[in-house]
């Protein structure tokens, strides 16, 4: 089924669950345009209901419509929960202050020094290293060039690191600590990383990961990725200070839709002291 009319089964499904008693399509459609914004028609919604009889997820019931199945039920749960996921999720990437900026650090050191351990332990872990040092070497240049921390190409190493995963949770936790939503903070930890001239260390610390990987040796990988965090978390701690932490939450909020944040398409707004 296309995306479209996936929404529009999943949102008969819901209509069904709340409901006391069984719906026919004309009771069915008088509930989704109360609720929803899907513009369809009787029989469409008649048609998805036939269809999700065929998938087994709803059953007619006389002549009174249709009630949900057990597994009908279950599939309702699993739309809610991944729902209520994605909403969680969109709420954590909202992060406007110093402190979320110190708490996203938090949560990758809690979990990228597993990461490096399974890339150790990985069939191919040979090439990997192969694949981690080149950006290490791309690093390297580009910080000798231009004299900063070029954080797309820190950001892919992590990357490519998180690649290797094997274990689901992990994968999970990473996927949310990386994830391109966020980042912007990760801009605002250049001015960090910047400030204390720290970008040779970044490109020294990445090689010791990728070595430790490239031999295969989880603990070393473990404990190299371990330290390459922890000393960007006692950095952002002592950059972010009472006068520092308002530049940084600027960045923070660059882009983001609210009252303290700066649409992206319509520039900083023009700053009395400049």
């Amino acid at each position: 089924m296309v995306k479209v009319e996936e929404r529009s089964a999943d949102a008969i499904l819901e209509v069904l669950a709340g409901a006391p008693e069984p719906l026919g399509a004309r009771q069915v459609l008088q509930v989704l345009k109360q609720g929803t914004g899907l513009d369809i028609s009787e029989a469409t919604v008649a048609r998805r209901l036939r269809l999700l009889d065929r998938r087994g997820l709803t059953v007619a019931a006389g002549t009174k419509g249709r009630m949900l199945t057990s597994a009908g039920r279950q599939h309702v749960a699993v739309v809610l929960r991944g729902r209520t996921t994605a909403t969680r999720f969109l709420e954590g990437t909202q992060v406007r202050t110093s402190e979320g900026l110190i708490d996203l650090l938090r949560a990758r050191r809690t979990v990228e020094p597993e990461a490096a351990r399974e890339a150790a332990l990985c069939q191919d872990h040979r090439s990997s290293a192969q694949a981690l040092t080149l950006l290490v070497e791309r690093h390297g240049r580009h910080y000798a060039d231009v004299h900063e921390v070029p954080r797309d190409i820190a950001l892919t190493f992590h990357r490519r690191v998180a690649r290797c995963t094997r274990n689901p949770i992990v994968k999970a936790m990473l996927d949310v600590v990386l994830d391109p939503a966020l980042d912007r903070l990760e801009a605002a930890l250049d001015v960090v990383l910047d400030s204390h001239r720290s970008g040779e260390v970044t490109v020294v610390e990445h090689q010791r990961i990728a070595d430790a990987i490239g031999v295969g040796r989880p603990d070393a990988a473990e404990e190299a990725m371990r330290a390459h965090m922890d000393r960007l978390l006692d950095e952002a701690g002592r950059f972010l200070t009472e006068e520092t932490a308002p530049i940084v939450e600027r960045l923070l909020t660059w882009g983001m839709p609210g009252p303290t944040g700066h649409d992206t398409h319509g520039g900083l707004e023009p700053d009395a002291d400049h």
